[in-house]
């Protein structure tokens, strides 16, 4: 009798391997974008030896971070190019956000709004302040058109003063 032996080998030889994993980290960085919209203000007429409140106008913060707004001016009075007077800044006031009064404008940055948030994220859509400024106008002050510029910086919430 003649018997046929097989031997069959499961599992002795390994076949290679074509999977693993690896773990990846992707940072970017977005740069601060600090940026305002602030319009020119026209009082109209104010009569001599009165106080005038401006239209209402509106700021916006069309940056991507949170802000701190200031506002100086920047000379001590208005002028105008035809008559020899001047209109101090002393009776000059912005309503501020800050105190939810009036404070008077000075050549030094006042803070007149804490915390003012960023623009929309994907629309864009800016975040609006709306506010008043007042001027009084010294008595007997010559006639004419009298202008001063006003200088509003934003810096990132928290950030130190201008």
């Amino acid at each position: 009798m003649v018997a046929l032996v097989f031997v069959v080998a499961i599992g002795a030889y390994s076949s290679p391997s074509y999977a693993a994993t690896a773990s990846q980290t992707v940072t970017v960085t977005v740069p601060e974008v600090i940026s305002i919209v602030v319009p020119n203000v026209n009082f109209g007429s104010i009569a001599a030896g009165s106080e005038g409140t401006s239209p209402a106008f509106t700021v916006s913060n069309t940056g991507n971070v949170k802000i701190d707004l200031y506002v100086k001016a920047d000379a001590s009075a208005f002028t105008s190019p035809t008559a020899t007077d001047t209109i101090p800044i002393t009776g000059f006031n912005i309503f501020s956000n800050v105190t939810g009064n009036y404070q008077n404008i000075t050549t030094s940055s006042l803070k007149i709004y804490d915390n003012m948030n960023k623009a929309s994220q994907g629309a864009g859509t800016p975040t609006t302040w709306t506010t008043t400024l007042r001027l009084f106008v010294p008595p007997f002050t010559e006639d004419g058109t009298y202008t001063i510029t006003n200088t509003y910086t934003a810096v990132k919430h928290n950030s130190p003063a201008p």
